[in-house]
């Protein structure tokens, strides 16, 4: 007798199998450590927020959050990295497209100020020398947001809501930047218009006849 199924595969490890045992507490750990790291850095900021300073917080040992993470710098891609899923696989009554996703970006933005904050913060330490593992997620970060908003100005351009006079690339990269810069802005003086300078930009992106008629 054998606990292997027909193909010598153990039960636990057949394909579709769900994580159980200690590795299963491993995840689940994991994930309430990046859940938690937001009030604690709402409440230290930047430069206090600490591994160890983390880990008194949500009552995780040191040594746990060096298991799971290694760095500090480790741990803030990683909760960064998680929130950006949740919003992408976040379910919307949206349309799918450019203004769709200005709309969708900038009330995730406001509704959650410290990830706008540790986001930044982020951004900085990465053009610092030596920090070259934030470097490389925000490179690889920035250029497939780049992407995403090539396609949707794209499918703009080609249903007449995009003007087509445009490179694809330099409005894609404009968008970013508009979209940090007024987010700075907005998290330094809630009273700058985070939304209204997006949808003008929206506006100026698109063709001069639509302009024209909305004047």
């Amino acid at each position: 007798m054998t606990d292997r199924d027909p193909e010598g595969i153990p039960p636990a490890r057949q394909a579709g199998s769900p994580k159980r045992g200690p590795y299963a507490k491993g995840l689940a750990r994991r994930q309430q450590i990046i859940d938690e790291v937001l009030a604690v850095y709402d409440r230290l900021g930047f430069e206090g927020t600490s591994l160890r300073a983390i880990g008194e917080a949500i009552g995780v040992t040191h040594p746990v959050l060096k298991h799971h993470f290694g760095t500090r710098e480790q741990l803030f891609i990683e909760v960064l990295r998680e929130h950006d899923r949740r919003f992408l696989d976040a379910p919307y009554d949206g349309d799918g497209t450019f203004v769709d996703l200005i709309h969708r970006s900038t009330e995730h933005s406001i509704r959650v100020p410290g990830l706008m904050a540790l986001l930044n913060s982020m951004v900085a330490h990465a053009l610092e020398a030596g920090n070259d593992r934030s470097r490389a997620h925000f490179s690889e970060r920035y250029a497939d947001l780049r992407g995403k908003i090539m396609e949707l100005l794209a499918e703009g351009q080609a249903a007449g809501s995009v003007r087509s006079d445009i490179s694809l690339a330099e409005a894609a990269s404009l968008v970013l930047a508009a979209a940090d810069g007024l987010s700075t802005q907005w998290l330094l003086d809630r009273s700058a218009d985070l939304k209204s300078g997006l949808l003008l930009l929206q506006r100026l992106l698109e063709p001069p006849d639509q302009q024209v008629r909305q004047t």
